[in-house]
This record gives C-alpha cells, sequence and structure tokens, in this order.
C-alpha cells in the first residue's frame, strides 16, 4: 500500500522525532501539536501506519489499557531493554550488553524470558 507524505505525517512525524526521547498518548501529542496541525482521529490512524512502517514503537502505559508511543529507528531500538521515568516520562536506551547480562541473569535464576521490548519503570537523575 503506498504511502502519502501528507501535511499530517509530516507534522506528527516531525513531533515525534523532535521528542524522540519520551513515550506519549495521541491524547498528549493532539494537545502538544496545533489543532491545526492533526486531530485526533487523524492521529490515530497515522500512527497505526508508523508503528506498522516500524517507525514507532507503542507500548502500555503503565499497568493502564492506554498506549504511548515513542519514535524509534529500528537499529537503534532492537534487542535491548528499556527505563523510563515515571515523572518526566523520559525513555533510555539500555546498553545492549547490559540488556543481555541482565535478560540472562534473569533467564538463570528464574528460567523467565524477559521480552527485548521491556520497559522498567523508575525515576531519572532529575526527577528523584
Amino acid at each position: 500500500m503506498k504511502t502519502y507524505n501528507t501535511h499530517q505525517r509530516k507534522a506528527l512525524l516531525d513531533f515525534l522525532q523532535s521528542n524522540s526521547e519520551k513515550a506519549f498518548t495521541i491524547e498528549e501529542i493532539v494537545c502538544s501539536m496545533s489543532e491545526d496541525d492533526i486531530s485526533q482521529s487523524t492521529a490515530y490512524r497515522l500512527m497505526t501506519k508508523l508503528v506498522e512502517e516500524g517507525l514507532v514503537h507503542r507500548t502500555v502505559k503503565g499497568n493502564s489499557r492506554s498506549f504511548v508511543y515513542q519514535f524509534i529507528n529500528n537499529e537503534k531500538c532492537e534487542g535491548h531493554l528499556h527505563i523510563k521515568c515515571t515523572d518526566c516520562g523520559k525513555v533510555y536506551h539500555l546498553d545492549h550488553d547490559v540488556s543481555a547480562l541482565i535478560q540472562n541473569d534473569i533467564k538463570k535464576n528464574t528460567a523467565f524470558e524477559i521480552d527485548s521490548h521491556t520497559v522498567l519503570l523508575g525515576k531519572c537523575g532529575d526527577c528523584k
């Protein structure tokens, strides 16, 4: 299926790229952008396509039923764990070696295998 580079798609991608250290709900994205740039229904429709294209990563927000979305670079975001500040929302990418060490230790001690898209929650240095 052909992808069209509409004004709304460009505005959404620009917003996500310039805020790539954070994950947002659709509502937060729409509120942060100008209403002239994107509507909520358009944001949902475009976000589905961006996730399918591998440009955006979708994760569950905490223990809720809502999702957050974050711009990613496929090479940068595969095969490692993430940590997210529960106060400011900033997401950090853990080093591949550190991620492997954590995953292997957990698997060795509990036989539990952690998904590489797992997000560990806590507070960053600025927020604690």
